[in-house]
């Protein structure tokens, strides 16, 4: 379930939050009847195990989530790394609290998961790619504030391009590189909540029945 207002939650289903633009939740809730349940068994410590058992969903869930970003986008340096600032991490469930969550604050992450409009964050414009260069070495790792013999120009229908001089002499020619833009539509190319919600349905299943398990192997 996803919202842009709040959360939306049913008893033991995993939570969606946006936050106002500001991260991505998802929460891996405790099933307080199957708690109540086991304490009828008389079996001990049920928080503790219950807990475990979000923890690791979550934890499946985070990993899941960090390699659909891994396998979507070009990832430069260690953000997306567990525990950094702007990396998708994990908080674990407690006895007293048997809610597991996994978030990001990256915005570029929010951009790409929630299909938005891009505007430049400090710069005029936007550089981006043209068509032949887009998923080229060049268009993931260059700025055009980087390259050599380059120089924009306008074209007849009022659009700023960045073209890059290749070539000496006679034989040199123009190559456009990037078109300027104050803004552009950015197509959906991560899918962090659909991958959490399948990883969840594929693995709570078989966690939380280990966890009874286990519980009640070592309490009876």
């Amino acid at each position: 379930m996803i919202s842009d207002k709040g959360p939306v939650s049913c008893q033991g289903d995993p939570a969606f939050f946006f936050g106002a633009n500001v991260d991505i939740q998802i929460q891996v809730k405790g099933i307080d009847e199957l708690v109540r349940n086991l304490r009828d068994l008389g079996v001990n410590r049920i928080p503790n195990y219950v807990a475990r058992a979000l923890t690791d969903i979550a934890d499946q869930a985070q990993e899941a989530m960090i390699g659909n970003a891994r396998s979507m986008l070009t990832v430069r340096g260690s953000w997306l790394t567990k525990g950094t600032k702007h990396g998708i991490n994990r908080k674990a469930a407690t006895k007293s609290d048997l809610t597991a969550v996994v978030s990001t604050t990256a915005p570029w992450l929010i951009e790409q998961e929630t299909k938005t409009l891009l505007t430049p964050r400090k710069a005029s414009a936007l550089a981006m790619p043209r068509i032949w260069q887009r998923g080229s070495r060049l268009a993931v790792t260059k700025s055009p504030r980087y390259l050599q013999n380059t120089i924009k120009l306008k074209s007849k229908f009022g659009n700023e391009i960045i073209y890059q001089r290749q070539g000496k002499g006679r034989l040199s020619n123009l190559v456009p590189l990037f078109i300027l833009r104050k803004q552009t539509p950015e197509p959906q190319r991560i899918h962090l909540v659909d991958t959490a919600t399948e990883t969840i349905n594929k693995v709570s299943g078989p966690v939380m029945a280990g966890m009874i398990q286990q519980a009640i192997a070592e309490n009876l």
